[in-house]
């Protein structure tokens, strides 16, 4: 329920058509696939309806799974606690930018142009020159349809660590954390990782193709604000000293 509330059926089943079982999927008929969730939801305890679960898409986008009812268990008058750990930033922003969220949106934007469907799943380990290659070396270990919704669970769950407090740009600057702006903007990519996500769940080129706008838009909304606006008499576009200047 933490993960499904909010969603709407067709999202379950389609998941289901497309994505399992692991192991071999794409095996399952839409009907097989209702079925499925029809005995999910029966064993979940869900009221049932006046009639069987219905298999055309329309029908299921207008069913959303609710979400939970929460209750606070603390006792009145206490105080709540939080042991949870806090994380200093590792690296600047052009790092965090360059070692996950970029590889992450690149690797989604090859969509338009491969299909994973056409894709080997075998990797060669070695670079164009026969030598060792940091970006084939364990590739093969998951299939490319995989790799598509790894790279956007990538996009959603890291865009939060433009957040951290404490980060800094490439040119020692600190990251603007607390600009309403720049949460905007990282609310954008985060939300763009969760549609990329979803759209690979269809396992459908043109899909995924399509969300790569939303991913290329949120960067363009922050990049013209923060790295690519000149500041200053004489100022080159995306110069480095430029870059997390607050407008």
């Amino acid at each position: 329920m933490s993960v499904w509330s909010g969603h709407q059926l067709s999202d379950l089943v389609n998941k289901i058509k497309n994505t399992m079982p692991e192991s071999d999927p794409g095996q399952l008929t839409r009907q097989q696939s209702v079925d499925l969730v029809a005995h999910i939801l029966k064993v979940g305890r869900f009221p049932a309806g006046q009639a069987d679960l219905a298999m055309d898409e329309a029908a299921l986008q207008r069913i959303t799974i609710p979400t939970p009812q929460t209750s606070s268990t603390a006792k009145p008058g206490s105080m709540a606690v939080s042991h949870t750990p806090t994380f200093p930033p590792a690296g600047n922003m052009a790092q965090l930018m360059r070692g996950i969220l970029f590889p992450s949106s690149n690797l989604i934007f090859n969509v338009q142009t491969h299909n994973p469907d056409e894709l080997k799943t075998a990797a060669t380990g070695t670079g164009a020159g026969g030598g060792f290659s940091w970006v084939d070396w364990g590739a093969g270990i998951y299939k490319p349809w995989e790799l598509v919704d790894y790279a956007a669970v990538a996009l959603a769950e890291s865009a939060p660590l433009m957040l951290t407090p404490g980060r800094r740009c490439e040119n020692g600057k600190p990251v603007p954390v607390d600009q309403p702006d720049w949460i905007k903007f990282t609310e954008e990519l985060a939300e763009a990782g969760r549609a990329a996500y979803k759209a690979s769940q269809t396992r459908n080129q043109e899909t995924v193709s399509d969300a790569t706008n939303q991913i290329a838009d949120s960067c363009l909304h922050c990049h013209e604000v923060y790295r690519d606006r000149p500041v200053g008499r004489g100022a080159e576009p995306g110069s480095k000293a430029n870059r997390c200047t607050v407008p």
